[in-house]
């Protein structure tokens, strides 16, 4: 009989990676996905010691099953054809720039030898994640926006992500570069783009964790600077959605766990437009699902 082959796959945020091991059919070896610290501020040999580290610990989590690949997602700037990081001044990775990963890891482990690897957009890969597995799986065209340290978008039809700029998708299918007000998306979709609304209502800063929990205690502030915030996503996703006229948006990220209190506004264009809204919690566990459908199925 033979057996059961095994895709590694690690989810790398500039905090924490997120490791799995998944068979053939997508199932996880364990319960979820393992977390692990990225250590994204040393020097590049203990970075790359550290995915060749967690790496060989997903082959072990596979016991005997044989490696068919590893996947792995990254943050952009990011050269995902060969494998390098383009990182630099954003207080992560920066050691690593501009070297090749998988000749650092082969070096390190020898079993990696034969072994093909996958790189991909972390966003990319939540979408991907969602078109063949989350709440919008049976949609055409989907808008992913991940709303965290910045506004991640993807844009997916008939599960494959649309790069070229054409059809209502921008370029990449990045949204974050737009123009908007008084600068582009990002700078108003972001973590710190809810800090500037909460300095400006509170005249001080406050986590967006604090105005969650303030929000959910019916902090009158709190909930302003939340709706604030929902107007901006509203007036900057709008064109998005008149032009490429997706089935569906779905929000991921840090900052969309609080949706309920800034989402009314994006919710009430979508209902006008025909487009289901969903929010996903676990976009990391998506995005590992995302790895694993783009390294077998070639998406």
């Amino acid at each position: 009989m033979k057996a059961e082959c095994g895709y590694i796959l690690l989810d790398v945020g500039g905090t924490q990676i997120k490791c799995a091991v998944a068979d053939q059919t997508g199932q996880l070896f364990q319960k979820g996905p393992e977390s692990f610290p990225a250590l994204a501020k040393e020097e590049s040999g203990i970075i790359f010691d550290n995915f060749a580290f967690l790496i060989n610990e997903m082959k072990k989590m596979a016991g005997m099953s044989p490696i068919a690949g590893v996947a792995m997602a990254f943050p952009g700037p990011f050269d995902y054809v060969y494998g390098i990081s383009l990182m630099k001044g954003l207080d992560k990775y920066d050691s690593i720039y501009g070297i090749p990963l998988v000749s650092q890891l082969k070096k390190r482990l020898d079993w990696l030898a034969d072994i093909p690897f996958q790189f991909l957009h972390d966003v990319e890969a939540f979408a991907v994640g969602e078109s063949w597995y989350g709440k919008a799986a049976d949609k055409e065209k989907i808008i992913c926006l991940c709303i965290g340290t910045g506004a991640g978008s993807a844009f997916v039809k008939t599960k494959r992500i649309q790069k070229e700029e054409k059809d209502g998708v921008p370029e990449n299918g990045w949204l974050y570069n737009a123009p908007y007000r008084d600068g582009v998306i990002d700078d108003y979709l972001s973590v710190r783009g809810l800090a500037v609304l909460a300095s400006e209502i509170y005249g001080s800063s406050i986590s967006g964790k604090e105005l969650y929990h303030r929000s959910r205690q019916g902090e009158e502030k709190a909930l302003l600077t939340f709706q604030a915030f929902g107007d901006n996503l509203k007036d900057a996703m709008v064109p998005f959605l008149d032009r490429f006229k997706p089935d569906a948006l779905v929000m991921g990220g840090q900052i969309s766990k609080s949706f309920a209190f800034f989402g009314d506004g994006i919710r009430k264009e979508c209902l006008d437009r025909n487009i289901e809204i969903f929010t996903e919690d676990d976009t990391s566990g998506l995005a590992m699902l995302g790895l694993f459908v783009s390294m077998k199925e070639g998406v």
